[in-house]
């Protein structure tokens, strides 16, 4: 059986390890520290079943929320939106996410949102 296919659009490499070492081999994970990065492997992995997005990707503004709105265009799988600020979770789920996860918690939490 294939396993599923997880985005993790994260600029933060340390958390992107941790959760690589978690979860690396019960998914296939495609990991992007950019917003470009992170739309690439959309756009290039049709198959994907689960995103999950960091809101300030890089930075401390969030900016991924055009590529949350343009990925939930097509996107029918669950897209987590992933932040320690429960306001730009907000803005991320506004924006077309259709879970969230503070992201101190979301590597303890994240099987439970992908088994729901």
């Amino acid at each position: 059986m294939d396993k599923a296919k997880v985005l993790v659009v994260e600029d933060n490499e340390q958390w992107q390890a941790v959760f690589a070492g978690r979860y690396g081999e019960q998914f296939e994970l495609l990991q992007a520290t950019t917003i470009e990065d992170g739309e690439e492997l959309f756009f290039a992995n049709p198959d994907i079943g689960i995103v999950v997005m960091d809101a300030c990707v890089p930075g401390d503004d969030p900016n991924s929320i055009p590529l949350v709105r343009k990925i939930s265009k097509t996107f029918t799988g669950k897209m987590i939106a992933s932040s320690g600020s429960s306001m730009f979770r907000q803005m991320l789920v506004d924006a077309g996410c259709n879970h969230q996860c503070d992201k101190h918690i979301l590597i303890d939490k994240f099987l439970e949102i992908a088994n729901s």
